[in-house]
């Protein structure tokens, strides 16, 4: 009976120490979105920037730990945006901008007059996407569910290979 206790207990915890948190989770989606996107002007960068509005937390967090990530030969490169950027500045300065779901309804507020560019918006609810963003990772029970905007895709200068979008949902369907 011991023996049965100490294989449960031993597969208890080596179960628990392999699962992933959420930000883990999405700093992967992220890092894996970037090798599925062409960005136009992509030849002439030395690197691919991914902005986040905070980079001590959430998946920057994570991305930051990672070392000698590359995308394409190009290596990544954390940018940390600023709430006061427009639409416009943050569209020249990042190629992938993510917006975590406490920040989406300052940040998109200041966007009205989203426009077409080269950047990709993440962010974490469907909300998110009815908005105007161009992706969200969003939870849904343990699971991290990629939907895509495809009328806001649609607008941009960028193109996502058919492999990211048959992993992906729609909304609106």
């Amino acid at each position: 009976m011991r023996l049965i206790n100490l294989v449960i207990l031993l597969l208890f915890v080596s179960l628990n120490t392999t699962a992933k948190s959420p930000d883990q989770v999405r700093s992967a989606f992220l890092y894996q979105m970037a090798k599925f996107v062409e960005f136009p002007d992509e030849n002439t960068k030395t690197s691919i920037q991914f902005c986040f509005y905070s980079l001590e937390s959430g998946p920057a967090a994570e991305l930051k730990s990672a070392t000698k990530l590359n995308v394409r030969g190009k290596p990544i490169e954390l940018v940390e945006a600023k709430k006061t950027w427009s639409y416009r500045e943050l569209s020249s300065a990042c190629d992938i901008t993510y917006i975590d779901e406490t920040s989406e309804n300052d940040i998109l507020s200041a966007w009205t007059d989203t426009i077409e560019s080269n950047m990709l918006t993440v962010g974490e609810s469907i909300e998110f996407l009815e908005r105007g963003g161009i992706a969200s990772l969003v939870q849904e029970g343990s699971k991290i569910r990629l939907y895509i905007n495809k009328q806001a895709l649609e607008k941009q200068y960028f193109i996502v290979r058919s492999r990211l979008l048959a992993v992906s949902k729609f909304h609106p369907n």
